[in-house]
Protein backbone atom coordinates (compact mmCIF):
# COMPACT_ATOMS: atom_id res chain seq x y z
CA UNK A 1 0.00 0.00 0.00
CA UNK A 2 1.40 3.21 -1.18
CA UNK A 3 1.49 5.99 1.40
CA UNK A 4 1.42 4.02 4.42
CA UNK A 5 3.87 6.52 6.29
CA UNK A 6 1.36 9.32 5.34
CA UNK A 7 -1.63 7.95 6.69
CA UNK A 8 0.62 6.97 10.49
CA UNK A 9 1.70 10.43 9.98
CA UNK A 10 -1.67 11.75 9.62
CA UNK A 11 -3.03 9.42 12.24
CA UNK A 12 -0.27 10.57 14.98
CA UNK A 13 -0.79 14.19 14.18
CA UNK A 14 -5.03 13.68 14.99
CA UNK A 15 -4.26 11.54 18.24
CA UNK A 16 -1.64 14.40 19.41
CA UNK A 17 -4.04 17.27 18.93
CA UNK A 18 -7.14 15.52 20.38
CA UNK A 19 -4.97 13.88 23.30
CA UNK A 20 -4.01 18.02 23.45
CA UNK A 21 -7.52 19.06 23.80
CA UNK A 22 -8.47 16.66 26.22
CA UNK A 23 -5.83 17.18 28.59
CA UNK A 24 -6.99 20.29 30.21
CA UNK A 25 -3.25 21.43 29.51
CA UNK A 26 -2.24 24.53 27.67
CA UNK A 27 -0.12 22.72 24.97
CA UNK A 28 1.46 25.36 22.53
CA UNK A 29 -1.66 27.42 22.12
CA UNK A 30 -4.09 24.40 22.35
CA UNK A 31 -5.56 24.95 25.76
CA UNK A 32 -8.70 23.13 25.54
CA UNK A 33 -11.61 21.02 22.96
CA UNK A 34 -12.30 24.02 21.39
CA UNK A 35 -8.57 25.47 19.72
CA UNK A 36 -8.37 22.06 19.33
CA UNK A 37 -11.18 21.44 16.80
CA UNK A 38 -9.91 24.90 15.04
CA UNK A 39 -6.52 23.21 14.95
CA UNK A 40 -7.41 20.13 13.39
CA UNK A 41 -9.56 21.69 11.00
CA UNK A 42 -6.99 23.94 10.19
CA UNK A 43 -4.78 21.47 9.59
CA UNK A 44 -6.70 18.71 8.06
CA UNK A 45 -7.78 21.09 5.35
CA UNK A 46 -4.15 21.97 4.88
CA UNK A 47 -3.51 18.21 4.61
CA UNK A 48 -6.19 17.64 2.46
CA UNK A 49 -5.38 20.40 -0.23
CA UNK A 50 -2.00 19.28 -0.56
CA UNK A 51 -2.32 15.57 -0.31
CA UNK A 52 -2.28 14.28 -4.28
CA UNK A 53 -4.61 11.34 -3.70
CA UNK A 54 -7.28 13.66 -3.05
CA UNK A 55 -6.96 15.85 -5.84
CA UNK A 56 -6.67 12.73 -8.02
CA UNK A 57 -10.40 12.32 -6.99
CA UNK A 58 -11.93 15.29 -7.80
CA UNK A 59 -9.60 15.46 -11.06
CA UNK A 60 -10.33 12.17 -12.79
CA UNK A 61 -13.74 11.12 -11.51
CA UNK A 62 -15.92 13.97 -9.76
CA UNK A 63 -18.86 11.65 -9.49
CA UNK A 64 -17.33 8.79 -8.15
CA UNK A 65 -18.87 7.07 -5.14
CA UNK A 66 -15.60 7.55 -3.15
CA UNK A 67 -15.18 11.12 -4.24
CA UNK A 68 -18.71 11.81 -3.24
CA UNK A 69 -18.11 10.37 0.42
CA UNK A 70 -15.25 12.30 0.75
CA UNK A 71 -17.01 15.15 -0.26
CA UNK A 72 -19.92 14.36 2.43
CA UNK A 73 -17.02 13.95 5.11
CA UNK A 74 -15.14 17.26 4.28
CA UNK A 75 -17.97 19.12 4.65
CA UNK A 76 -18.88 17.56 7.75
CA UNK A 77 -15.53 18.33 9.32
CA UNK A 78 -15.89 21.93 7.65
CA UNK A 79 -19.45 22.56 9.20
CA UNK A 80 -18.13 21.24 12.37
CA UNK A 81 -15.08 23.63 12.80
CA UNK A 82 -17.06 26.34 11.47
CA UNK A 83 -19.74 26.27 14.46
CA UNK A 84 -16.77 25.93 16.91
CA UNK A 85 -15.10 28.97 15.38
CA UNK A 86 -18.26 31.49 15.45
CA UNK A 87 -19.94 29.46 18.21
CA UNK A 88 -23.08 28.49 16.40
CA UNK A 89 -25.58 27.04 18.33
CA UNK A 90 -26.25 23.29 15.95
CA UNK A 91 -27.06 20.52 18.44
CA UNK A 92 -24.84 17.93 17.40
CA UNK A 93 -21.36 19.33 17.03
CA UNK A 94 -21.91 22.58 19.59
CA UNK A 95 -20.20 20.99 22.62
CA UNK A 96 -16.48 21.43 21.95
CA UNK A 97 -15.12 17.51 22.97
CA UNK A 98 -18.29 16.01 20.39
CA UNK A 99 -16.79 18.23 17.73
CA UNK A 100 -13.41 17.37 18.32
CA UNK A 101 -13.95 13.60 18.04
CA UNK A 102 -16.11 14.56 14.78
CA UNK A 103 -13.26 16.31 12.97
CA UNK A 104 -11.08 13.44 14.56
CA UNK A 105 -13.33 10.89 12.55
CA UNK A 106 -13.37 12.51 9.73
CA UNK A 107 -10.04 13.16 8.88
CA UNK A 108 -9.30 9.36 9.66
CA UNK A 109 -12.15 8.38 7.08
CA UNK A 110 -11.02 10.97 4.61
CA UNK A 111 -7.07 9.52 4.60
CA UNK A 112 -8.55 6.10 4.39
CA UNK A 113 -10.65 7.14 1.81
CA UNK A 114 -7.38 8.78 -0.11
CA UNK A 115 -5.55 5.06 -0.01
CA UNK A 116 -8.09 4.22 -2.55
CA UNK A 117 -7.15 6.76 -5.08
CA UNK A 118 -5.20 3.74 -7.45
CA UNK A 119 -8.92 2.17 -7.53
CA UNK A 120 -9.73 4.98 -10.30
Amino acid sequence: MKGIGILAAEWLITSLIVCAGLSGKQILFINGPRTAVITLGVIGFAICMIMPTIGKFISNAPAHPLTIMGYVFGAVALLTTVTQIIKWNIPMVYDPKIALFVVAGCIVIKSIIGRFAPLI
